[in-house]
């Protein structure tokens, strides 16, 4: 199951906007599973703080599609 994200830094710190649907994610529409990490948090850690997370609702068989670099192609 792909489960798309998006990261925006802000202020020093990182939004991560996350959903089973693209479009959710690319309008920050509803239901999105939203985090807000402190500046110390790096994206390795927040990729596997979402892993986790979303593991605990959709199971282990889950891929993290970035869409800004789906966006790209």
């Amino acid at each position: 199951m792909e489960v798309y994200y998006q990261l925006i830094r802000n202020s020093g710190r990182t939004v991560r906007y996350a959903s089973t649907d693209k479009q959710v994610v690319l309008t920050h529409g509803y239901p999105i599973y939203l985090q807000i990490y402190g500046t110390n948090r790096s994206i390795d850690y927040i990729l596997k703080d979402t892993f986790v997370f979303l593991a605990t609702k959709y199971g282990n068989n889950i891929k993290l599609v970035n869409v800004d670099e789906l966006e790209k192609k």
